[in-house]
C-alpha cells in the first residue's frame, strides 16, 4: 500500500481572545497555542493554504497570519529535494576545493 505524502505548511495566527482558538481546528491541525503572545500554530495543505488564508481573514477575532517561509527558504538553499539542484550542489561545492 503506498500512500502519497501530502505537501502541509504552517500558519501562525494571531488571535484577539484565546476564547476562539477551539474555532480554528475546522481549519487545518492546531498544534500550538501561545496564550501569552495570543497566537496559534496551524498546519493546513499546502494546495489549500491561499483558500484557508483567505476565510481566515474574514473571522473577526483574527488580527494577522503568517504564512511559513520555509519552501522558500530551502529554495534558496538549494534544499528543495529536487534532484537537479543537488547536482548542482554537488558540482558547486566540488568546483570550490
Amino acid at each position: 500500500m503506498i500512500v502519497d505524502i501530502q505537501a502541509r505548511t504552517s500558519l501562525v495566527v494571531y488571535v484577539a481572545s484565546l476564547r476562539q482558538v477551539r474555532q480554528l481546528k475546522r481549519f487545518g491541525h492546531l498544534e500550538y497555542v501561545s496564550k501569552r503572545m495570543r497566537y496559534a500554530v496551524l498546519y493546513v495543505n499546502q494546495d489549500e493554504s491561499q483558500e484557508i488564508i483567505g476565510k481566515l481573514k474574514q473571522l473577526r477575532f483574527v488580527k494577522r497570519i503568517i504564512e511559513s517561509p520555509h519552501d522558500t527558504l530551502m529554495e534558496l538553499l538549494g534544499l528543495s529535494g529536487d534532484s537537479q539542484n543537488k547536482d548542482e550542489q554537488v558540482n558547486f561545492e566540488e568546483d570550490d576545493e
